[in-house]
C-alpha cells in the first residue's frame, strides 16, 4: 500500500486537481461541472477564506472528495469537525505528529510540509518518510507555515525529490505557471486556491477553466485519474 511514488510517476493520468479555500456554492458547483476531483475548506479563523462546518455542510455535494484544511485544532476536534462538514480527507498544515495524523485516521490524511524549511531537501525527504504509515498523500506548500501566500516553490528542486505516498504540489498555481509546475515536477496532484481568484475566497470561472485547459493540454482528461491502492 505505501509504494514509492517518486516525482516523475504520474500513472499515465493528468495530475489530480484539488481547489482549495472555496466558500461559494456557485464555486462548488463550477468545480463539479470542470471535473475537479477535490473541493477544499479551510478551517482557520485568520484566514480570510476560513468557513464553518456548518457552511461546509449545506454547500452542494457533487463526485469531488471534500477536504478539511486544519492548523490549530486538536485531534479530536478534526474528527468532530470532519464529522459535521461531511468532509472525507483532513490537509494538516499544522506540523501535527504522526500520532495526531493516526488518530485523525492515516487514510484520511494529506500531510503537509515545507520545503523553504529545510536548509537540505534531504532532510526533508526523511521528515516525509517518517510519515509514510501516517498518511494517504503529502503536499509541498510555500512559504513556510499555514498556506495562501500565493508564491511559488522552486519547480526545479521539487522535481529532484523522492517521495514515499502520492505528492500534492501547491503555492501560487495559476495559468502562468501551471503548465512548467506539471511538466517539470510531475507531480501526483496540484492544489489551486489563490492563483484561480478574483479576491480571497471568491474564485474566478475565467482563471480557474483556463488553468484546467492548460493541465488537459499537457495530455489527456482531467476525469482520468488512478489512485495507487
Amino acid at each position: 500500500m505505501h509504494e514509492e511514488v517518486r516525482q516523475n510517476d504520474r500513472r499515465d493520468a493528468d495530475p489530480l486537481v484539488k481547489v482549495c479555500g472555496l466558500r461559494r456554492p456557485e464555486d462548488v458547483r463550477l468545480c463539479e461541472v470542470l471535473g475537479v476531483d477535490w473541493t477544499g475548506f479551510i478551517f482557520y479563523p485568520p484566514s480570510p477564506r476560513n468557513v464553518s462546518p456548518e457552511h461546509v455542510a449545506a454547500l452542494p455535494r457533487g463526485r469531488a472528495a471534500r477536504v478539511g484544511v486544519f492548523v490549530l485544532q486538536s485531534a479530536e476536534e478534526v474528527r468532530e469537525i470532519m464529522d459535521r462538514a461531511e468532509l472525507d480527507l483532513a490537509q494538516l498544515h499544522g506540523g501535527q505528529d504522526r500520532r495526531f495524523c493516526e488518530h485523525v485516521g492515516p487514510e484520511r490524511v494529506v500531510k503537509v510540509f515545507w520545503p523553504l524549511r529545510y536548509a537540505d531537501l534531504a532532510d526533508l525527504e526523511r521528515d516525509m518518510a517518517t510519515f509514510a504509515t501516517s498518511c494517504r498523500a503529502v503536499l509541498l506548500d510555500a512559504g513556510t507555515a499555514v498556506g495562501g501566500h500565493g508564491v511559488s516553490l522552486d519547480f526545479a528542486a521539487m522535481a529532484g525529490l523522492t517521495f514515499p505516498r502520492p505528492w500534492l504540489l501547491a503555492g501560487g498555481l495559476g495559468p502562468d505557471n501551471i503548465q512548467e509546475a506539471v511538466l517539470r515536477c510531475r507531480p501526483w496532484g496540484v492544489d489551486l486556491n489563490s492563483g484561480v481568484e478574483e479576491a480571497p475566497g471568491r474564485k474566478s470561472p475565467v482563471l480557474l477553466r483556463t488553468v484546467l485547459e492548460k493541465i488537459k493540454m499537457d495530455g489527456g482528461s482531467l476525469t482520468v485519474h488512478h489512485e495507487p491502492q
